[in-house]
């Protein structure tokens, strides 16, 4: 019984054996055959040329307006809203009167201290004229030197009556002035918060705000890296890059920025970077809170190779490219590639300018060296305008 086992299972092993080696020449033969067929058949490919160009680093980000200066109206004084004088969401100037608070207490006070002022202005003359007969009594030896120690002591009180008063006038003018409210910043007077009839202090709060318009600014974020970027080709601060807005209504903004503002520190919760530029705004077109499409544009160029993207393949030993040899052979080439622009790929290592490479057909491309047919790309009607504009141009 257990040499009848042990002999099936020999002639299974055999079996097994036998398929194995039939699957195995099957396959090199069926792959050879493929290799065959392929060296045979070359498949079409076309190739692109490298290029060289001088471009311009750009980022794109979302931003917000926000006025330069943002006052809160406030009431300097208490007393009642007796008047306002201005036109809600109007454009008002600075120090343009605003509202009017009832003045007639602070008048009185102002005359209150204006005669206070007289009369210690009376009292100091008095202690003058006392002080310089006690002095002439003095020398005569009239009165003893005490009297005149008083004389000159009266005066001297006066003297500083004269000066309180002053004090309490300035004060007393100064608290009549608060009941003009003036605009402290031009700019945009927004809606009335507290209207007329109403008693104000100056804890109420805000009677109105004005936000200045022009100019203003554009408040927005980059990413680290990209601010690195610029920092690398531009100067340090980007102020020397061209700043561009793009509206809600997809219409880019007639007058261009500056950055004159860059933060001290990247926020670690997103990794990015805070920046501020001023745009002229004399139209008013830009409204403070609204959001916006900013793009900074630099203005020093870059010298970068370009290769299409439809050239460029991902693979395990990293991006590649297939060059033909001259035995029209597919030969991949390993790239290092930093980022994308208009359908290119920026390339750091691996190709220079005048390079060709394989574009269209390479997915035809199955293994490395395969030999290929190179077919004359047609040009674009791009570049046949170019070349007739030219050849216009020679003559």
């Amino acid at each position: 019984m257990s040499k009848t086992k042990n002999k099936k299972i020999l002639i299974i092993l055999g079996v097994i054996l036998v398929v194995s080696m039939l699957l195995k020449w099957g396959y090199r033969a069926f792959t050879g055959k493929l290799a065959a067929d392929a060296n045979k058949k070359p498949p079409g490919v076309e190739l692109v040329t490298v290029e060289e160009d001088d471009i311009y680093d750009k980022i794109t980000t979302t931003g917000r307006i926000e006025a330069k200066y943002s006052v809160d109206v406030v009431a300097r004084v208490q007393g009642w809203l007796k008047k306002s004088y201005f036109t809600e969401g109007a454009m008002v100037k600075k120090d343009e009167q605003l509202f009017l608070i009832e003045p007639d207490n602070y008048q009185i006070a102002v005359n209150q201290a204006k005669a206070d002022l007289q009369k210690a202005e009376a009292d100091y003359v008095n202690a003058e004229k006392d002080l310089k007969r006690a002095d002439e009594l003095v020398k005569l030896d009239y009165v003893s030197k005490s009297y005149y120690d008083e004389a000159l002591s009266k005066r001297d009180m006066a003297k500083a009556t004269v000066a309180a008063a002053k004090a309490t006038l300035s004060n007393a003018n100064l608290n009549l002035s608060y009941t003009r409210v003036l605009a402290p910043v031009t700019g945009k007077v927004g809606k009335i918060l507290i209207t007329v009839g109403n008693l104000v202090t100056p804890t109420t709060g805000a009677i109105t705000r004005i936000v200045s318009v022009d100019p203003i600014y554009a408040y927005f974020t980059v990413k680290s890296e990209d601010y690195l970027k610029f920092q690398k080709h531009e100067d340090k601060e980007l102020k020397n890059s061209l700043v561009e807005l793009t509206l809600a209504d997809g219409s880019v903004y007639e007058n261009s920025g500056k950055v004159e503002f860059v933060n001290n520190e990247v926020d670690p919760s997103v990794g990015t970077i805070g920046l501020r530029a001023t745009f002229a705004n004399p139209s008013g077109i830009l409204v403070p809170s609204d959001y916006v499409n900013v793009t900074i544009t630099a203005r020093n160029p870059r010298h970068v190779v370009l290769v299409p993207q439809e050239a460029v393949q991902e693979s395990k030993e990293g991006m590649l490219v297939y060059t033909i040899n001259e035995e029209s052979q597919a030969v991949p080439t390993i790239i290092e590639a930093e980022e994308q622009l208009d359908g290119k790929w920026i390339v750091k290592s691996g190709l220079k300018g005048g390079d060709k490479v394989v574009g269209k057909g390479l997915l035809s491309i199955k293994y490395p060296n395969q030999k290929v047919k190179i077919i004359e790309s047609k040009p674009t009607e791009e570049q046949q305008s170019k070349t007739k504009s030219e050849q216009e141009a020679k003559k």
